[in-house]
């Protein structure tokens, strides 16, 4: 449609306006004043100026396409808007490198269950608010928007354009990664999430290739020697999200782990008390669980060229076997990396996780056959959320609260755990009547409901309840 000169200005100045305050209120919300310092708010100044420029680029353009290029921008916005608004009200953060980590690293089942507990109540009143502001600011008539608004708009344009171009050389020059060097990008929020997206998914494929190259000589290198006597059968079961403090065998109040505790009656049971994991999200710490890296190293080395567990003791003369209800075939995570090292590589399931006993069956016709000293990893799927889907439904199980919501995935949570009991009891069974050692422990805790309205795990807001893990 036609637009004469004073409405075209007024529609672009007005959408520039939208579109600052929803990459300002994005920006921002990532940052604590106290600690926010000049170089944030610089960045976020020059990319005002940025985005200033690419309105201006499109008001120069014949009105029909600049005006539909203009809504394409907004919709894109928009949408990138409620995808950090989602962030934020369930993790306090807008999107970012370790969630988008977890996305790339997660199956299809994980991500119905993901957005099953997350998106919840505030998230829709986050949503409809937000249209809601959006409608009645378009509906608002900016008459003041005249030409001395519009002469500083072109000023802040051109201003724009210069950094622009410092971009563009960055790029065609490859003067560093765009996750460093494009902070100023970052104010924009599509771009902050493609440059995000991109940053992970090269770190990612870097990562596997790297892995790839650097196992086979790690092998080589490595020289371990046995001892008199070694143990036959070393079993490690990896859980997922168990916080030892919703555990009877901690001291919690319900009796969510009746079968530990009729072995601990025994000599047979050791209970470590004050293990914490190096992360609260689950491949962040297997990179450390599993291989050589931590904090001090990891900045030298990155975990796939450190020594890993495997390669250990391969070359000891143990036959490793890693059975996964976790990982897919496509997974390029540190998990899947990690367990393709192994002699020996099952997954329960090609396409969704399965009930964690169902790794019982391909235990049993591994451990039918003849093998002198065994490693063999156990990676469960344990009480990943949404709860109620790890866990078969049964009258062992404690009932479900009909209305109270936080209770509900409470008690869903304290099944996870209660059925976790019985999968490592009938895992302990299997090894009972041989020389065997079984260690059992979680990747990361949980939080439910224990600070207050969050339940779940991420980095960004971890606590003592997403890291204390239980070691068995």
């Amino acid at each position: 449609m036609f637009m004469d000169c004073g409405e075209k200005r007024s529609y672009f100045l007005k959408s520039f306006i939208y579109l600052a305050v929803l990459y300002t209120l994005a920006y921002f919300s990532n940052f604590s004043w106290g600690i926010m310092d000049f170089t944030d708010i610089r960045n976020g100044v020059l990319g005002f100026s940025m985005l200033a420029s690419i309105v201006f680029v499109l008001y120069l353009l014949p009105s029909s396409i600049g005006k539909t290029l203009l809504k394409i921008c907004i919709g894109i916005s928009i949408v990138s808007f409620m995808v950090d608004l989602f962030c934020y009200v369930n993790f306090d953060a807008t999107l970012g490198i370790s969630m988008l980590y977890a996305m790339t690293e997660t199956t299809l089942n994980e991500s119905e269950e993901f957005l099953e507990l997350y998106l919840n109540a505030k998230v829709w009143i986050g949503f409809v608010l937000f249209i809601v502001f959006s409608g009645f600011f378009y509906w608002l008539r900016f008459t003041y928007l005249g030409a001395k608004s519009f002469y500083f708009f072109i000023f802040l344009a051109l201003f724009g354009c210069i950094n622009w171009g410092v971009e563009i050389h960055k790029i065609f020059f490859k003067t560093g990664h765009p996750y460093y060097t494009h902070q100023n990008l970052v104010y924009i929020e599509p771009l902050r999430i493609g440059i995000y997206i991109r940053y992970t998914l090269e770190t990612k494929e870097q990562s596997k290739k790297e892995f790839q190259l650097q196992f086979a000589s790690l092998n080589q290198q490595i020289k371990a020697q046995l001892a008199q006597n070694p143990i036959k059968n070393i079993v490690l079961v990896l859980g997922e999200s168990a916080q030892r403090g919703h555990m009877q065998l901690y001291g919690y109040s319900k009796p969510t782990t009746p079968h530990m505790m009729e072995l601990r009656k025994t000599p047979n049971l050791l209970v470590f008390d004050d293990v914490v994991s190096p992360h609260a999200q689950t491949n962040a710490s297997i990179s450390k669980i599993f291989t050589m890296a931590d904090y001090e190293n990891q900045s030298q080395k990155p975990w796939y060229q450190q020594n890993n567990l495997f390669s250990f003791f391969k070359s000891a003369g143990y036959f490793t076997f890693w059975i996964s209800n976790q990982e897919t075939p496509l997974s390029a995570s540190p998990a899947s990396m990690l367990g393709n090292i192994n002699e020996k590589y099952f997954l329960v399931s090609s396409f969704r996780q399965l009930y964690d006993e169902e790794i019982l069956t391909p235990l049993d016709v591994y451990l039918k056959t003849p093998h002198k000293l065994n490693l063999i990893t156990i990676h469960l799927s344990g009480s990943h959320a949404s709860y109620v889907d790890h866990y078969p439904q049964g009258e062992q199980m404690f009932a479900l609260p009909l209305y109270d919501e936080k209770k509900r995935k409470i008690t869903a949570y304290d099944n996870t755990i209660l059925y976790n009991d019985y999968v490592l009891s009938k895992i302990f069974e299997r090894f009972s009547d041989s020389d065997s050692i079984v260690i059992y422990l979680s990747d990361h805790g949980e939080e439910i409901y224990e600070g207050g309205s969050f339940a779940g795990h991420i980095d960004t807001l971890a606590n003592r309840f997403m890291v204390e893990i239980p070691m068995l």
